[in-house]
């Protein structure tokens, strides 16, 4: 085995994704998410676990995908989901029908890639793959790769080393068929020219803006109308419902003002900790292996062990020396055998010690060792450096070792009084006295807020589920204790509480008025820009246009794609318009983020010039271009393979 590893992409996407926590619901959410499984499931290893069910999720080729390993990487997904969204994540995505099919499919997909790169002779030696895995930033302390932290992490997620290696194998011999794809296509001049051509195009832009402000101040509302309005849309117009709270916070940080260390619990913190504070010998090594395939018989085994010994005893013996011997495995044919440098090593990387042991016998860099059996066949090792254990002194870290031992030290008490706190709140329901007391701190109220929320706690989606729950408004009950962010929770009740009521006409209305003078004014901007487009269409000039209509005209002249100085919206529409007829203008309209409208005219295109990139960014939106159509590529690959696989999947047992 080389090294265990596999719960690594999740902690590094929970990583990014709890930098992500925003409110985000519906279909915004979707985007979001489609963005994030798609890199993760087609490069990802979340799959490749031990065990399975009897019951398959789905039939890929020759292969399968069980109903345990589709839970595993659905309840995967679903925690990606949680870490981004936070609080705010909708029910919907993550027991609805469609993550389950997008989780299924992107799964479909790995294995169809799978398939495709061991076909095409895509393959991963072990000395890449363990510099793969010792090069993963989750894995780095103090600068290099830490053995504990890799495997607790392993340990945490419950996988295997077995398991991990070769699903890591799988997934990067799969990137390498995505990067011989894309970084093999190549644009050719005459394309770039053509691409210049048009993302350097200029436009010769004018356009005239209508405000709408001037609408809805022309616009009026009679009486008759805000009746009418009013009377069929009653339900718009409710003062909700809405409570006040009172309530009592925590957070981590006054707890830990009051935490302080001694020496001596500092010192046997940092003896505790020593690997932690400095870096264990490594040492670099190369090999030379004879592999051996799994389930190989014994005579395979034996014959194997006797071309390795052959090897070794030609080494030692001076016949050849390790360079040739290394450079005559690279160049073998048949495949058995295998050679490389294997970088640095330190004691307990490898789940078989054998290979480690041997390496840490040997005295002198350029000393060979023994024949070491491994799980992948018979290596020889040898010793290239030695980089001694080096530990930081007590006094150069003595304030790191302290300030985490206190954040430790704080949080089990904030743990501790957190547990009290839901204890409290439960057993004296009716008051938070008793809670305000045991943390020694206020009691403070709220404003009024509905449950769209208010200013401060009262705007946390948690707060307000409470504060409108069963338990709190409708039986009067404190809160259990309610974590807003890591190490800040409140406990709260209600204090009072105001129904829904329906508004009165005279209550609803100046805001009846506004929308229907709103409303006027927008219908009465959308007929006059079709109005100036249609004479603009037939020959009246913008300036007489915009006098005419109370408009503003601008004319900014050729413009690129970039203009600063050009709303984005109306560039948009620019250049999306067809190339004017010899003495005519392409003609369009937009609305603008504060509601105006404005109607455009482009006189006449002028193509990009080679000489407007330089030789760089030619480089640069050449390389740019050839990854596009390389991804595209690849993208077709796997609808092409996809379609030629032989898949069944079984979403009722999902």
């Amino acid at each position: 085995s080389i090294i265990d590893r596999h719960p690594i992409q999740n902690r590094v996407m929970a990583m990014l994704l709890q930098k992500i926590r925003d409110r985000a619901q519906g279909w915004f959410a979707y985007t979001i998410i489609g963005l994030l499984i798609v890199p993760f499931a087609v490069w990802g290893i979340n799959y490749y676990f031990e065990g399975g069910g009897p019951t398959d999720a789905a039939v890929v080729g020759d292969g399968k995908i069980t109903v345990q390993e589709f839970q595993r990487a659905y309840q995967q997904q679903r925690q990606r989901m949680q870490a981004m969204l936070g609080g705010n994540v909708d029910p919907a995505l993550l027991e609805g029908p469609r993550l389950k099919q997008d989780v299924l499919r992107q799964l479909v997909d790995e294995r169809v890639l799978n398939q495709v790169a061991h076909e095409q002779g895509f393959r991963i030696g072990d000395p890449q793959l363990h510099a793969a895995v010792v090069a993963l930033p989750v894995f780095q302390q103090s600068g290099g790769f830490n053995q504990e932290l890799y495997e607790r992490l392993l340990r945490n997620q419950g996988f295997t080393a077995l398991g991990f290696e070769e699903g890591l194998r799988q997934s990067l011999a799969t990137q390498q068929l995505r990067d011989g794809i894309v970084e093999s296509t190549a644009v050719t001049p005459a394309e770039l020219d053509r691409w210049v051509a048009l993302l350097k195009q200029q436009r010769d832009l004018r356009y005239v803006v209508l405000p709408l402000e001037k609408y809805i101040a022309q616009a009026s509302a009679d009486e008759e109308a805000i009746k009418a309005y009013f009377a069929k849309n009653q339900d718009r117009f409710v003062n909700p419902e809405q409570v006040q709270v009172q309530f009592v916070e925590l957070k981590l940080a006054q707890v830990a003002e009051g935490i302080a260390v001694n020496e001596n619990d500092l010192k046997a913190s940092y003896e505790e900790q020593l690997a932690k504070y400095g870096r264990p010998e490594e040492r670099q090594a190369s090999h030379i292996l004879v592999k051996v395939a799994p389930g190989a018989s014994g005579a395979e085994v034996e014959t194997a062990r006797a071309k390795a010994q052959q090897i070794a005893d030609s080494i030692r013996s001076g016949a050849k020396s390790f360079e040739q011997a290394s450079q005559e495995a690279k160049a073998d044919a048949s495949g058995q055998l295998e050679s490389g440098d294997l970088g640095a090593i330190s004691k307990g990387l490898f789940e078989d010690a054998a290979l480690e042991n041997a390496l840490f016998a040997l005295k002198q860099p350029g000393e060979v060792s023994e024949v070491v059996r491994m799980p992948t066949g018979f290596h020889l090792v040898r010793l290239d450096g030695m980089t001694p254990a080096q530990v930081k002194p007590f006094e150069e870290v003595r304030e790191t070792v302290a300030m985490e031992l206190r954040q430790q030290q704080a949080e089990n008490r904030f743990y501790e009084i957190t547990q009290n706190l839901a204890s409290l709140a439960y057993e004296h329901p009716d008051s938070l006295d008793m809670v305000a007391k045991s943390l020694d701190r206020p009691i403070q109220e709220s404003v009024w807020f509905s449950q769209k929320g208010g200013e401060g706690i009262t705007g946390n989606p948690k707060v307000i589920a409470s504060a409108f729950g069963e338990d709190v408004l409708k039986r009067g009950l404190n809160s259990e204790p309610i974590e807003l962010e890591h190490g800040h929770v409140v406990v709260l009740r209600v204090k009072n509480h105001q129904n829904a009521t329906p508004r009165a006409l005279e209550e609803a209305r100046e805001e009846i008025v506004k929308l229907l003078r709103e409303s006027e004014g927008r219908e009465a901007l959308a007929k006059d820009v079709e109005a100036v487009k249609g004479r603009a269409a037939q020959g009246a000039h913008l300036q007489a246009l915009a006098n005419e209509y109370g408009g503003t005209l601008s004319y900014p002249g050729l413009v690129d794609r970039d203009a600063q100085t050009v709303d984005r919206a109306l560039l948009a529409v620019a250049f999306r318009l067809p190339q004017p007829e010899p003495g005519k203008v392409a003609l369009g309209s937009t609305a603008l983020a504060n509601g105006d409208q404005a109607v455009l005219e482009v006189a006449r295109v002028v193509p990009g010039q080679k000489e407007a990139l330089t030789e760089d960014e030619r480089k640069t939106l050449s390389q740019q271009l050839a990854r596009q159509t390389g991804s595209g590529q690849f993208a077709g690959l796997l609808d092409s393979a996809r379609t030629k696989t032989k898949v069944v999947t079984h979403l009722d047992r999902l």
